[in-house]
């Protein structure tokens, strides 16, 4: 391009757009409406209706007091272009709708934005897919032909372009893993030291690898020179040859071959800087190193003071933690159901068995313990039954050694290796008293007599203090701060 072909430009409409004290207002309300997916041909008042909910958005910003009407009528003014108002038949306002000019400029201004990865490959195996297509299958209208050239040489530029672009995000990535390493990051430095970690290992180093790889293909560089000489020969295409798309071929060898030179460099830049950091860690290390062994062989010489030398560690050893040794997870076992309904069986059994169940009502028992408790402070279990014997047998037993109440405990007196350590003045000592157990029996439906041994039992009310010993867990612990004169034998 001429500099009188680029000074021309200024007048374009997109250019004017670009330098418009209002572009940012005019690309994000042309962009907004009929941008892709947007409306086409839209009513002048609809269009001023969505132009005010926009400035109303914006309000406080600077620009001319003017209701939004007057924006779009300026938009499609001789001095703005941007915007093209026609009257369709039988209508009396007018519809609007962007020009090419203003398209133009918003897919400039969208294409400035930073895309995360450029993917070079990508780019490059669409250029050479472009040239086979043009070559091997070529359209039969010359016009179809020329605007797949164009296309294609669209395409190559962008993948030049693309290769710049490259370079920068090489750039920006190595200035992130400095900042990433200066903030403390060791795992990352010692992987860039390494080799594991670095510019050239992400996303966009990976991409661009393999661009790099398939360029320098022998196979590749024969095919691209023959393709772009048959494209070339293509009789439609002379009226519109771009003198760039020739030498496409050196072009991206001398852009790969740059780019690679530069992630080199930046890659052995970070590295080297890293070893440097590591060379002066470890003389830091060594003078530290230095000045403990100094100072350890004035102390050994007595020639220096303890005074503050004292460091307290946690444990004289370390706590071995062996993985080995856990428990391997095992999966809980799934039970399985069977839903299908029991079939009636034809056996013929008696099912008394399963109705002469006896379940005991703690309730009279409550009221038996309670009634004996009148008379004195403490009565034994087997005090209770002589007066209420057993009618359900073992069961009915238990049932009294569970019971629950708030006017007794239920206690277990001291065995007779507990008495023996008490001294012989003790006044609650009773040697003559050295049985631990009680027998109860009692006779069962079938007339035999039964018989169970069991520790003493004693209920004792709560107004009364307990003698020390254990409780039942149906009862409640008491031990009392002394012992009482006044204790009743239980028996």
């Amino acid at each position: 391009m001429q500099v009188d072909d680029v000074a021309a430009l200024q007048q374009h409409p997109a250019w004017r757009l670009l330098r418009a004290d209002d572009a940012p207002l005019v690309v994000s309300f042309l962009s907004r409406v009929f941008g892709p997916g947007g409306s086409h041909g839209l009513p002048a008042g609809e269009l001023a209706d969505r132009l005010g909910d926009l400035l109303a958005e914006l309000d406080g910003t600077t620009r001319a007091q003017v209701d939004a009407r007057g924006y779009l009528d300026g938009w499609a003014g001789p001095d703005g272009g941007w915007l093209r108002a026609w009257y369709p038949p039988g209508a009396d306002e007018p519809l609007m709708d962007a020009t090419p000019a203003a398209e133009l400029a918003i897919a400039w201004v969208a294409g400035l934005a930073p895309r995360p990865v450029v993917d070079t490959a990508a780019r490059l195996d669409g250029v050479v897919d472009l040239l086979r297509a043009l070559v091997t299958d070529p359209p039969a209208e010359p016009a179809l032909q020329r605007d797949r050239y164009l296309h294609l040489a669209r395409t190559a530029r962008g993948l030049l372009a693309d290769l710049r672009a490259v370079e920068a995000a090489f750039r920006a990535r190595d200035g992130e893993l400095r900042d990433r390493i200066a903030g403390g990051d060791q795992a990352l430095a010692r992987d860039v030291a390494a080799g594991r970690r670095g510019v050239a290992d992400s996303d966009q180093g990976r991409s661009f690898h393999a661009c790099y790889d398939r360029l320098l293909s022998p196979d590749l560089q024969e095919e691209l020179a023959d393709l772009l000489v048959r494209v070339h020969e293509l009789p439609a295409l002379r009226t519109c040859h771009d003198p760039g798309l020739p030498r496409l071929r050196h072009d991206l060898v001398t852009g790969v071959e740059h780019t690679r030179l530069v992630l080199r460099g930046l890659s052995d830049a970070l590295r080297a800087g890293l070893d440097d950091r590591v060379v002066r860690e470890d003389a830091r290390v060594l003078d530290l190193v230095g000045s403990i062994r100094a100072r350890a062989t004035r102390l050994a010489a007595g020639l220096g003071d303890l005074a503050g030398f004292f460091v307290e560690i946690d444990e004289l050893a370390p706590t071995v933690v062996l993985p080995m040794e856990r428990h391997l997870y095992a999966p809980p076992r799934r039970a399985s159901v069977d839903s299908a309904r029991p079939e009636p069986g034809d056996e013929d059994f008696t099912a008394g068995a399963l109705f002469e169940q006896v379940q005991i009502d703690p309730v009279p028992l409550t009221a038996h313990v309670r009634r004996a408790l009148l008379q004195r402070p403490r009565v034994e279990l087997v005090t209770v039954l002589e007066q209420h014997p057993l009618e359900h047998g073992l069961a009915e037993l238990m049932a009294y050694l569970s019971l629950r109440d708030d006017a007794f405990d239920v206690l277990f007196p001291e065995t007779t290796d507990e008495r023996d350590e008490q001294p012989d003045d003790d006044p609650d000592h009773d040697r003559d008293d050295d049985r631990d157990d009680d027998t109860v029996s009692w006779t069962d439906p079938d007339g035999r007599t039964r018989s169970a041994t069991l520790p003493r039992v004693v209920y004792a009310r709560r107004d009364t203090a307990a003698r020390a010993g254990t409780t039942h867990p149906a009862g409640r612990r008491s031990r009392p701060a002394g012992r009482a004169d006044t204790a009743e034998d239980p028996r």
